[in-house]
């Protein structure tokens, strides 16, 4: 009970300090970012990936890995043969698979500053991509790399858009798999499937900044146990769902769909298909599932 004070505490100082000190500082480490991208003309050549994936894969499926603790070995292993999107330390599985993501994107700093990060990222064969405000954290981070502008902020959660031009930016919100999406459909993607995307976190901060641990609840496949990283990472929820609310409705307005294939979880906000009948479908030269309602 006393550790768990301790965390709480560490985030409610946290906070504080985000919200008084820390702004300032992002702001001008985003502006410096943004501007070692330009001069290094590492904007160049993320505006050529772009081009060159612009609907790439029209008309196609691709799925969008979350990192939850539904998330399976087997599952990864299944998707061998898939375009996919992954993110943050999703190398933690690769241990144990051969599996590796088709693009990889990673756009929170704090993630970024995970030791050993940029060395196992830089293993992987992939397109990365990163935001451009963060090159001072992600700088190491070598390879394929596009660095993609992102518009950000409180703001755009209870007024929430969808980039249809990743050129001019992307719109980082609330979760790295809404980035994806965005990404995904700017290469032209009809099917995105979800998977692993749990949506449930052992420690939460509702919108008005109440502080909550959830007993027994893992926030990712590799975590072990309860550990203090967990509580000094709290998420947000209730942003996601807006996100994801949006998610589904700008999709379905645009001639796209996103389902959700992730086993369990509290991720309501698009329809779901059950990843066995993906799998069954594929042994069957289908593609086709019905999707279901969760119960």
């Amino acid at each position: 009970m006393h550790n768990v004070k301790q965390y709480l505490y560490k985030l409610k100082r946290n906070d504080v300090w985000m919200k008084i000190k820390r702004p300032m500082k992002h702001k001008i480490d985003y502006f410096r970012s943004s501007l070692a991208v330009k001069r290094s003309g590492q904007n160049q050549r993320s505006r050529e990936i772009l081009l060159q994936y612009k609907n790439r894969y029209a008309g196609q499926r691709c799925f969008i890995l979350g990192n939850g603790p539904s998330l399976t070995i087997d599952d990864l292993n299944w998707l061998k043969d898939e375009i996919t999107f992954a993110s943050n330390r999703i190398y933690k599985a690769f241990d144990q698979t051969d599996w590796r993501p088709t693009f990889y994107a990673i756009f929170d700093e704090s993630v970024g500053e995970t030791e050993g990060l940029a060395e196992e990222v830089n293993k992987m064969q992939c397109i990365k991509f990163c935001r451009e405000q963060g090159y001072y954290i992600f700088h190491d981070i070598k390879g394929d790399v596009c660095w993609l502008h992102s518009y950000y902020g409180r703001k755009y959660i209870d007024h929430p858009r969808f980039s249809e031009n990743l050129i001019d930016g992307v719109y980082a919100l609330a979760t790295v798999t809404y980035t994806m999406i965005q990404i995904a459909r700017w290469m032209g993607f009809s099917e995105i499937y979800l998977l692993g995307c749990d949506n449930r976190y052992a420690y939460t901060i509702t919108r008005d900044g109440t502080i909550k641990r959830n007993e027994n609840v893992m926030s990712y496949f590799y975590n072990t146990s309860m550990n203090e990283a967990d509580a000094l990472k709290a998420a947000e929820p209730w942003g996601m769902n807006i996100i994801f609310e949006f998610a589904e409705k700008y999709s379905r307005e645009h001639g796209f769909r996103i389902y959700n294939a992730t086993r369990g979880g509290f991720l309501e906000a698009f329809e779901r298909v059950k990843m066995d009948d993906l799998i069954e479908a594929k042994k069957e030269g289908t593609t086709e599932v019905v999707p279901y309602t969760s119960t």
